[in-house]
């Protein structure tokens, strides 16, 4: 699958669904819908049981702070991550009687191998991260053990009145997005 890229607020965010509703790849839409949406379902499928067994507990998915804002042409992602955090909510309504908590974590830039992409087309990483300042009002990407904390958080007892929530941490860009929902 070729990567295309799109322009955000001057920075190319890299995905590989990158078309309007007229000219979408059914195939690719098809891929996101299966990767970010029916894959989700499966593993809350498979847990639920497992949960209900120990008397409650907690699952999290991970979207993407895609998944809270609309972007220029961004038609299989942003609607695949959205429908993530609607499912979230649904199946934590679903569940929460039998004390199971379902959340999702909707991180924006991470310092991931997953942006290299992105930062290529901004003179590497050092060329990206010197833009932070009007991309990102907290001036700075998140780290993967940030999240990871972030994440262990969530699925702690210390949560334990936390669920149907996405949970964004992306340094505040979607304060600047203008497209939050």
């Amino acid at each position: 699958m070729a990567i295309s890229a799109i322009r955000f607020r001057g920075v190319s965010r890299h995905f590989g669904d990158v078309h309007a509703v007229e000219s979408v790849d059914l195939e690719r839409l098809d891929l996101s819908w299966a990767i970010n949406v029916r894959a989700h379902a499966l593993v809350a499928r498979s847990v639920i049981p497992h949960l209900r067994a120990a008397g409650g507990g907690a699952l999290l998915f991970t979207a993407s702070n895609s998944g809270v804002i609309v972007e220029p042409s961004t038609l299989a992602y942003n609607t695949t991550k959205a429908a993530l955090v609607a499912m979230t909510r649904q199946i934590a309504l679903d569940y929460a009687p039998e004390r199971i908590r379902v959340n999702v974590l909707c991180p924006g830039w991470v310092d991931t191998p997953f942006n290299s992409p992105a930062w290529g087309q901004m003179g590497g990483r050092d060329g990206f991260l010197a833009r932070m300042p009007e991309l990102v009002p907290i001036w700075r990407v998140a780290d993967a053990e940030e999240i990871g904390r972030l994440a262990a958080f969530l699925l702690s007892d210390a949560a334990g009145y936390i669920t149907g929530q996405a949970i964004v941490a992306d340094g505040g860009e979607t304060l600047r997005s203008g497209a939050s929902r």
